[in-house]
This record gives structure tokens, C-alpha cells and sequence, in this order.
């Protein structure tokens, strides 16, 4: 007996054998493996084989995440190949493999039971259905859209949503295009631009009061995408804030029919919309695709950006002009999480350039958490709230840099998605962008969160529009954090609800 155990013993801590799988190539085509080094899976194989041949090493309190992480991966695999009994990881798998008509049966089925899916199997399914509209407007793929009503029921269970028969042949109704105020003094910057007008003289490089603080090569991205991306911190000041008395005052317009949304109306002036994109211009835009990943297969084309730290006093400004207006307190989930109270607005924007006929496909913003710089060393920080008072968004704020005369008429919208009340039948509510102000709504929840589109831009036109976030306290109200599937990391980039 004795011999037996010290056999075991020395088995357990002997060199690990060589793998008898072979390890997959670095650059897979399949990119299924492009994001783990192939030392770390041959690795990681070798302790798998190890730990089934002796399980019992498993007992240990020192292996308790492991067994959690083991478990959810288990998870992971049964879902996506299929295998999985739960009625998410059914319709999971008939989103995926674009088989609409089973997943419209199973999220029937989850609808009739009141049953309600997290936040990342949410996002997830609207992303699989990629129902973009197309670059005239008109609906995209019938069948993915039946699904996109059925999901938005579902996410709208709790809201006592009324429902009067069922019609699956009108797939949408279109509402009358929205806009906050009609007659608004703009600069046409695509004009300046067109004219070569933007700059009176060629601008200064490096750009005056911008610098970069954190740069990310395309294949340390989250999904892998074929561009690097670099955050470029502003010094207060960089854009010049007109005088008090000489701003309009902003006022709070709803947007009619859709829960949670409205528009803030001059926030921004138009001479400090224009100097915003000057120095995206100035400084260049970058281009954004995926290299791997479910977005690499979707339609639709993503603008180009232009990520920015803002400064300290752009932000001051930028929350005291709407925290008039923006609810107090975070919205409460149906399991009691939120509540926590407005702190201020992510600093981390995302300035984004869609031109002639560019779009993003309908989706669910996830939560973000407060980015910012290291006090003491200056390293940029995805999240750089402390531990004891963590921050979470759970709005969404776009802030539309153009309109009138850049963006031909009734294109360019950022269009809301709200069941109706035929099942199958959805509603598309159109914001039209006013350079300057704010379009606010809710996200980071299964409940509440709005799905939307950025819309095509028409013929001959181009939008500027930054993609930003309101805070809230998370500490004791829940953690908002990105669903697993988003793949945040440190300066890095979720795939879903970056469009405007």
C-alpha cells in the first residue's frame, strides 16, 4: 500500500508527457486559437490529462477556481456545440448555425414561459440574428427579424408589454422620424471638408493639447482585429469651451414612444463640435475589423474612429450640462441590483466617422466601467475607479457632432427597435442627429436596455458622433460588468454597442 501511494506520489509531480494531441497551429484559420499561445494550450492539456488521471488532486482548496473555470468551460462547449438541453443554449445554437425558424420556436417557447435570459445571452442572440437594415432603409432578413421581436418580448416580459394577435408579415413598422427641434443654427463640416476648408493652415503635428497615452497592436485586441488602436488623452483646454453667457441653455426633449430615451439639446455649440473633429482629422482616424470572431461574419461596415481621454474640464462641462436632466439613480433590475447614485461620464470617448452608406448592426450596449489615467505613474487604467467605490455606466451617451446639411434627410438616424402589439411585428423609432446634443439611454441590463441601430448614412453624406457612458456606484447595488462574451481587457475594445 505504502508503494502504491509513493508511486502515485512521484507520478503526480513528475515532468508532465509530452501532449498525444498535436498543438494547433499559432495563426489557425478557424482563429479559434489565435488568442492563446500554443506553449500555454500544450500546457494547460498537459494539466487536463493530468488531473483526470489522478482526480482526486481536484479536492484541494487551492484547485476551487480551477474547478469553477473547468466547469463554466464545460458550459461554454456544450452550448456552442449544440448539446446543450437549456433553452438558451438551444436557441444560442440555432442563431449561430442562421437556423431562424427552430431558434423562433425555442424563444417562443421562452416567452410563453416568462423565462428570462442575462444580459450576454441577450447581446449574444441579437448579434447572431445581424438584422442591419439595408443602405436605402428598407428591413433586412424577414426571418432574423422575427427573431429580434421574439428576443425583444422576451427582455420586455416584466414590463407587462400588451399583446393583440400575432401578424408575421409586417416585420416592421416604421414611426415618423424624430427630431428634437427643427431650425438649428449648424456648421457643415463636410462642407469645410470638401472645400478643403477644415484648416486654415495645414495643422501642427503632434496636434496641440492631445498626446497619446495607450497603444494596442491589432492582434492584442478583444476579439483580434486587423488594426492597432491608440487612446489619445486631451489636456484641458484642447477644445475651447465657449463662455457661459454666451451658450444656450440645454433642455431635455423625450423621445416619444421609446421608454428611457431622450435627447439634451445644446450641450456642444457647433464651434466646439467642429473643433472636436478637427482634431480627429488632424491626429487621423483608425480603421476597426475583426480578425476572428462572429463579428467577421456580419454585415455590417464599421466606421472609422478615433479614440480620446477626455480632460478634466471637457468632462466638467460635458456632466454639468446634463445632470439636470439624467436620472439620479441607476435603474433597478428585476433581481434588486442598482440603485447606486450618478457620479459623472466615462472619459474613454469613442469618435466615430461613419461616411456614404456605413451603418452598425441592431444591438445591446453593454456596461463600462470609468477609464482614466494612474494618478500617481500616468498608465492609462480601463477601469480606474478604485476597488472600495467601483463605477459602472448604465446609460448610453451619444453626442452628434453634425446634422443638418452633412446628413441627408431621414438617413444617418440612430433607430430604436421596441416590440409592438402584434408578435411579430416591431416598431422602428428614428432619432435624427442635431449637431451638439445628446442622445441619452439606458443599457448594461436585461430589462430596459434599448436595442438600436446606427442607421446608413445617405448618398454623398458623412456623421460624426462620439460613443460615451453615464456612471453610476455599483458597490452594493450589483456589478455591471461586460458579459463574458465581450472579451474586455485592459485598453481594450467590446465588440458590441460601439455604434451610434
Amino acid at each position: 500500500m505504502g508503494k502504491n501511494n509513493k508511486r502515485k506520489r512521484t507520478a503526480i509531480v513528475a515532468p508532465p508527457q509530452p501532449s498525444k494531441l498535436p498543438t494547433p497551429p499559432s495563426e489557425s484559420p478557424s482563429g479559434s486559437t489565435s488568442l492563446i499561445d500554443s506553449e500555454d494550450l500544450e500546457c494547460t492539456v498537459n494539466v487536463l490529462e493530468t488531473l483526470c488521471e489522478f482526480p482526486e488532486e481536484l479536492s484541494g482548496k487551492e484547485m476551487k477556481d480551477l474547478r469553477r473555470r473547468v466547469h463554466e468551460l464545460y458550459r461554454v462547449m456544450v452550448e456552442g456545440s449544440g448539446l446543450g438541453t437549456s433553452l438558451t443554449s438551444k436557441i444560442s445554437t440555432a442563431l449561430s448555425d442562421y437556423r431562424f425558424t427552430d431558434a423562433l420556436i425555442h424563444l417562443f417557447e421562452m416567452y410563453t414561459r416568462k423565462l428570462t435570459p442575462k444580459l450576454g445571452a441577450l447581446q449574444r442572440w441579437v448579434r447572431e440574428c445581424d438584422a442591419t437594415s439595408q443602405e436605402d432603409g428598407s428591413p433586412g432578413d424577414p426571418e432574423a427579424l422575427k427573431c429580434l421581436d421574439m428576443i425583444l418580448r422576451i427582455a420586455n416580459i416584466k414590463n407587462g408589454n400588451v399583446v393583440d394577435g400575432i401578424d408575421m408579415g409586417g416585420i416592421i413598422t416604421r414611426k415618423q422620424i424624430f427630431k428634437a427641434r427643427e431650425d438649428n443654427e449648424e456648421i457643415q463640416i463636410w462642407g469645410l471638408i470638401k472645400d478643403g476648408k477644415l484648416f486654415d493652415t495645414p495643422p501642427p503635428s503632434p496636434y496641440p493639447n492631445f498626446r497619446p497615452v495607450h497603444h494596442l497592436k491589432a492582434a492584442d485586441r478583444k476579439p483580434p482585429n486587423l488594426y492597432d488602436s491608440t487612446v489619445h488623452g486631451s489636456s484641458p483646454g484642447a477644445i475651447s469651451l465657449a463662455p457661459v453667457n454666451e451658450r444656450k441653455k440645454p433642455t431635455k426633449v423625450d423621445v416619444p414612444d421609446v421608454p428611457g430615451a431622450f435627447v439634451v439639446l445644446d450641450v456642444f455649440t457647433p464651434e466646439e463640435c467642429l473643433q472636436i473633429v478637427k482634431a480627429a482629422e488632424a491626429i487621423g482616424w483608425e480603421k476597426d475589423e475583426a480578425k476572428s470572431g462572429s463579428a467577421i461574419n456580419k454585415t455590417s461596415i464599421l466606421a472609422k474612429n478615433f479614440v480620446w481621454l477626455s480632460d478634466s474640464s471637457f468632462l466638467d462641462h460635458f456632466y454639468s450640462s446634463i445632470l439636470p436632466f439624467v436620472p439620479a439613480h441607476a435603474p433597478i433590475s428585476v433581481d434588486g441590483n442598482g440603485g447606486g447614485k450618478v457620479r459623472g461620464i466615462n472619459a474613454r470617448f469613442r469618435v466615430y466617422q461613419y461616411t456614404e452608406n456605413q451603418l452598425y448592426r441592431p444591438h445591446i450596449d453593454g456596461a463600462w466601467p470609468a477609464a482614466g489615467l494612474h494618478p500617481e505613474t500616468g498608465e492609462y487604467l480601463h477601469d480606474s475607479s478604485p476597488p472600495d467605490d467601483p463605477l459602472w455606466s448604465r446609460y448610453t451617451l451619444l453626442v452628434y457632432l453634425n446634422g443638418e446639411g452633412d446628413i441627408p434627410k431621414d438617413t444617418g438616424c440612430t433607430t430604436f427597435f421596441l416590440p409592438s402589439d402584434k408578435i411579430g411585428v416591431m416598431e422602428a423609432h428614428s432619432v435624427r442627429p442635431i449637431q451638439g446634443a445628446v442622445l441619452c439611454f439606458p443599457h448594461g441590463d436585461t430589462t430596459g436596455s434599448l436595442l438600436h441601430e446606427g442607421s446608413a448614412v445617405g448618398k454623398g453624406g458623412i456623421k460624426y458622433v462620439i460613443r460615451t457612458d453615464l456612471l453610476y456606484e455599483a458597490k452594493g447595488f450589483g456589478q455591471y460588468k461586460p458579459p463574458a462574451s465581450v472579451g474586455v481587457k485592459q485598453g481594450g475594445k467590446e465588440e458590441e454597442g460601439i455604434g451610434g
